[in-house]
């Protein structure tokens, strides 16, 4: 729905891996910018000193001449097999730019093409990965698990709104196809 400020959008795709493998690969923030359509850069700032999973990082987004740095909480649970990252005001963190404290005037980089736009694209954006491994009689005896993506945002305008209708209804299926494609990288480096 288009006119409700709320989005949620959803992915489901059986890939023919193990679910550690997958779970790898969805919870190394660090490499979605070379990978993910639409993530321009992704830096890990903090780690689980126990596990070395990020707790942290900097994703930014961008599209067209929109573009926004968010401070994301990461939370990667090995047991469940989930991995989120959850951004903005609604989860406790603020879109910010790594580099507002050292003169950056606006972490939305909206400024020059919308002047006065200097809160952003997104009230709130959060990914949450679900990973549910196949039973082997189901998968007939090879790895097969389940993957689950859910995407949920608002945007902070109307007009943002407006200018990524056009693409976000096919962002959920877009990323599980670039996360199958970098997990076929990864499985053939033997990683």
């Amino acid at each position: 729905n288009n006119n409700s400020p709320h989005r949620v959008l959803t992915a489901t795709r059986n890939l023919p891996y193990n679910p550690t493998l997958l779970f790898k690969v969805i919870s190394s923030v660090e490499s979605y910018s070379q990978f993910l359509p639409f993530l321009t850069a992704s830096t890990v700032t903090a780690r689980d000193p126990a596990t070395n999973d990020p707790t942290q990082a900097f994703l930014t987004v961008g599209y067209g001449p929109l573009s926004e740095t968010f401070t994301s909480r990461v939370i990667c649970d090995r047991e469940k097999l989930t991995v989120e990252a959850k951004s903005g005001s609604k989860y406790g963190t603020e879109g910010a730019d790594p580099q507002a404290g050292k003169g950056a005037s606006s972490s939305s980089g909206l400024s020059g093409f919308f002047p006065g736009a200097t809160e952003g694209i997104f009230e709130y954006l959060s990914t949450r990965w679900e990973l549910v491994p196949i039973t082997p009689v189901e998968a007939k005896g090879r790895p097969l698990t389940k993957v689950n993506l859910e995407v949920r945002f608002e945007f902070r305008s109307q007009m943002h709104a407006t200018l990524m209708g056009a693409v976000e209804g096919q962002m959920a299926g877009v990323m599980i196809e670039a996360f199958e494609k970098r997990i076929r990288e990864v499985e053939g480096k033997g990683l």
